[in-house]
């Protein structure tokens, strides 16, 4: 139990670091296949616990309100129903545009979605959200209560053979989550996206030097302030000597109507003209106005001025096929 704070402070606190520390122990062992999913449901608990202990110290009345009796909470087997996860996180953070939000968003609806299946095929996938997730944990627990509740020194940069994973075979399940995974993160702004709370992205660099010391460590975590235009400006030149020269290429994985058209055609042996295809995406509601798109299925090209969609629009087509 943590000393100086309440009893049912600390066995909230305790819980959730106690369910990151397992969830990061799953993640980190070798032959785990469940690895993404047994984190992912463990984060959850450690968050909202995290939450709750929050609450808890700031006197805040945590829990549902009966929706028969608005004066009194919502009983499940005598006890008051406390708020969820996302319930918790939306009243944390006010501002819904906070990565850290969106990430924990992100996590909610991949936990509802993994919670009874077996996806190790999206592990490499969110390994960057995977890693925001922890350390926004590890940030607000030191915050809120110190850092004598830190749980980083139980923490090591787990030792790695290759960045080559073997392509699984992808199931219907896996689709459809890869397909969530792809449009959560289409409908996000650039701030959001690029934001390190939100996902996570490193270049790991051998550390080169001829003064060697046996207590140096071997990997380090260099904080910066992405605020400074100064520093970001040294990082940035850094990156660039480092970056691959790959050619970035725009709305990859993305289809213009002729295209949508033609991947039908292939895959049912049915012709369908354009005409069809505006009945459809009318039908859907998949454009409701001039420039906006249901991101799921579509996106407005602004440079181009015209409309593109994605591989879950192809498949809803194909399903239905005959409308």
């Amino acid at each position: 139990m943590s000393r100086g704070l309440p009893g049912k402070v600390s066995n909230l606190l305790e819980k959730a670091k106690e369910s990151a520390l397992l969830g990061v122990d799953i993640y980190n062992k070798p032959k785990t296949s469940f690895r993404a999913g047994g984190f992912v449901v463990l984060m959850c608990i450690a968050w909202t616990s995290l939450f709750h202990a929050i609450f808890e110290k700031q006197r805040v009345k945590y829990f549902y309100l009966d929706e028969k009796n608005p004066k009194r909470f919502k009983k499940i087997n005598g006890e008051n129903k406390a708020w969820g996860l996302l319930d918790s996180a939306t009243e944390f953070y006010k501002d819904e545009n906070s990565p850290v939000l969106k990430n924990i968003s992100f996590f909610y609806e991949i936990r509802n979605k993994i919670e009874h299946r077996f996806m190790p095929i999206i592990d490499p996938m969110i390994s960057g959200e995977c890693q925001s997730l922890l350390l926004n944990f590890e940030e607000l627990l030191v915050q809120e209560f110190g850092d004598k509740h830190s749980i980083v020194e139980n923490l090591f940069i787990p030792l790695q053979f290759t960045e080559q994973r073997k392509t699984l075979p992808k199931s219907k399940q896996d689709e459809k989550i890869i397909d969530f995974i792809k449009t959560f993160r289409n409908s996000l702004s650039a701030d959001i996206s690029d934001s390190q709370k939100f996902s996570f992205k490193a270049f790991f660099i051998p550390k080169l030097g001829n003064h060697r010391n046996s207590s140096d460590v071997a990997v380090e975590y260099v904080k910066f302030d992405q605020s400074n235009s100064e520093e970001m400006k040294k990082y940035e030149k850094f990156i660039v000597g480092i970056k691959e020269k790959n050619i970035q290429v725009a709305n990859q994985g993305k289809h213009k109507p002729t295209s949508v058209l033609e991947i039908i055609k292939e895959r049912t042996k049915q012709k369908k003209t354009m005409s069809w295809h505006t009945k459809m995406w009318k039908k859907y509601n998949v454009r409701p106005n001039s420039k906006s798109c249901k991101v799921e299925y579509c996106q407005y090209d602004e440079p181009h001025k015209d409309y593109i969609y994605t591989d879950a629009w192809i498949d809803l087509l194909i399903k239905n096929i005959n409308d």
